[in-house]
């Protein structure tokens, strides 16, 4: 005869690892996004657009420094290259599969506005 609480445990452990596996897969999917960029093309063009309206505004309209504005960018989502030009802030982005980029241009009357 069978221990029924055997087979109850060897039951419980199998739940357990299956549950464990599928956490460990989905976080390493979770963890690769975002460590590589692996993201579909139309959200992926959202990223440095943000990033640079946000910098510009903060660069331009609030005067704050640079190193405070990519801080206060990179809380986001860190840009891999930052230029900032005399009235304008160029930033990119870059995965293992393509390259993104955006410019926003500040003007007085109008605040900064993405090219």
């Amino acid at each position: 005869m069978r221990n029924r609480s055997a087979f109850g445990m060897g039951k419980f452990f199998k739940i357990v690892l299956i549950t464990f596996s599928l956490f460990l897969i989905i976080g390493l999917i979770l963890f690769a996004i975002f460590k590589f960029r692996l993201l579909p093309d139309p959200l992926a063009r959202i990223y440095p657009s943000f990033a640079a309206k946000e910098g510009c505004s903060c660069l331009f309209v609030v005067k704050g420094s640079e190193e405070y504005c990519k801080d206060y960018v990179r809380q986001f989502f860190f840009p891999d290259e930052w230029i900032q030009g005399e009235d304008s802030l160029e930033v990119r982005f870059s995965s293992y599969f393509s390259e993104w980029k955006a410019k926003a241009i500040f003007r007085n009357s109008k605040g900064c506005r993405l090219e």
